[in-house]
């Protein structure tokens, strides 16, 4: 299966309870591009350390991630393979999960606890490099490394033209949906091409017929704005032609005719009864759950999930099923998901760290990493090669296509450092608006609270 994600993304600009849990892993990633505020790495002092850190090291390092089934297999391979070239060397894996974990580093952070290295969605990244809590890595990557990534993704987890980690995969959102249900609904078609993606009004129809075909207690889909993946609501303003913020930047752009049509579109899902009403933004119940318990037969998911619901004894027990794409308006649109890894500042043995992160990037760790957690890789030589995916191929090729969506300027505005704020704002209004709050109300409060992270 190729990825080819290359013409979109080189075209584009308490700890201690954390570090004491097993292995309850979450299977929902965090969100898009984070928080980069320089479009160009800082590469005149990368590498000073790059060339020793191909040489043996030692110490231990402590490694905390949150991971689904395929990630965590992907995880504990890098470390083992890590810790076999590096006899001296020691990685405490520690898998959490994703609900409060970045709660838990802070307070690590504060208490001087916090892992040594971390995982981290780009939409969070940039808290934690502009407060300065993180390890420069630009002496621990040459510069011809550096260029091995794929530019967008190398942006993100820059900040001020420094890089404050490395880039570790990407993911995007496709919908899956029971082929069964579909036929006794009467929907006879399906898009298997980007070109031939529902619009809306398709979309509307097929959730109508879902609806019609279906008992009172099961809905026709489920959608993935929940929780920290609020930001992903973004996507149907882009899709309507809108933008969340100015072209500098600035200022938020919401409150406009495409915002307006977003908001009653997607406020729409609940008055129509297309979504259970528990599935909101606050919900502690994912789009895969409703999936896997089979309260929807159609559902909104990032390609990380495909393992869960691919899985043979404890995947989707409701027979058939296939993933199509994001719906469009005026045009299509979806997120800039993934993940990048990060060494605390304050690590009590950089080099260490440095050689660890720089290993996780390494072609053939990256590659096996991928291919078992079903995500897209972020160095541009495996963006076009075929990589033997674990779980649904096909799956993974509907969301590779889908990244042809995803603009410069939603990588642009996914990546302000003030982006996790945003998020957060999202997550409280999209809340209220899906529990009664007008739209123009709605609009305005993110706006103003929008305007407000900006300049803070």
């Amino acid at each position: 299966m190729a990825v080819t994600r290359r013409g979109f993304l080189t075209g584009s600009a308490g700890a201690a309870a954390l570090m004491g849990l097993g292995a309850c892993s979450s299977v929902h990633s965090g969100g898009a591009g984070a928080s980069s505020s320089s479009s160009s790495g800082s590469t005149q002092s990368q590498g000073a350390k790059a060339s020793q850190s191909s040489g043996k090291v030692s110490g231990t390092l402590t490694f905390a991630v949150w991971a689904g089934t395929g990630e965590q297999k992907g995880f504990e391979y890098a470390v083992q393979q890590f810790q076999k070239k590096n006899p001296g060397a020691t990685v405490k894996l520690k898998i959490a999960a994703y609900d409060g974990f970045f709660s838990n580093i802070d307070r690590g952070i504060q208490a001087g606890t916090a892992p040594d290295i971390f995982r981290v969605d780009y939409t969070t990244f940039g808290k934690y490099a502009k407060n300065g809590v993180l390890l420069d890595v630009s002496p621990y990557l040459a510069s011809s490394e550096v260029k091995q990534f794929l530019p967008a993704l190398w942006n993100a987890i820059t900040y001020n033209g420094t890089p404050y980690g490395v880039p570790h995969q990407t993911d995007t959102t496709c919908i899956v949906y029971n082929k069964q249900a579909f036929k006794q609904a009467g929907i006879t078609s399906v898009p298997s091409t980007l070109a031939s993606a529902w619009s809306w009004d398709e979309f509307s129809q097929v959730a109508t017929k879902l609806r019609k075909s279906l008992p009172s207690n099961k809905f026709p889909f489920a959608y993935d704005w929940t929780q920290a993946g609020a930001f992903r609501w973004l996507s149907w303003l882009y899709e309507a032609g809108g933008t969340l913020l100015s072209s500098d930047l600035k200022k938020c752009a919401l409150p406009s005719a495409a915002g307006t049509k977003a908001m009653d579109y997607t406020k729409s899902f609940f008055t129509n009864k297309w979504v259970p009403a528990s599935n909101t933004i606050k919900t502690s119940t994912y789009s895969d759950n409703f999936f896997l318990a089979q309260t929807v037969p159609m559902s909104f998911v990032g390609d990380f999930l495909v393992p869960e619901i691919a899985d043979p004894k404890k995947g989707y027990k409701g027979g058939d099923w296939g993933a199509t794409f994001m719906p469009r308006d005026k045009q299509g649109a979806d997120d800039l998901g993934g993940n990048a890894m990060v060494a605390t500042k304050n690590t009590k043995n950089p080099d260490l760290a440095g050689a660890f992160l720089r290993f996780l990037v390494q072609e053939d760790i990256m590659k096996y990493f991928c291919e078992q957690a079903v995500e897209l890789p972020t160095l541009q030589s495996l963006a076009s090669e075929k990589l033997k995916y674990a779980y649904r191929p096909d799956v993974v090729t509907i969301c590779a296509e889908s990244a042809k969506t995803i603009s410069p300027t939603i990588v642009k505005e996914s990546t302000v450092p003030a982006f996790a704020d945003i998020n957060t704002v999202l997550q409280d209004q999209l809340e209220l608006a899906f529990h009664g709050q007008s739209t123009s109300a709605t609009l305005s409060a993110i706006s103003s609270k929008v305007n407000q992270t900006l300049t803070s």
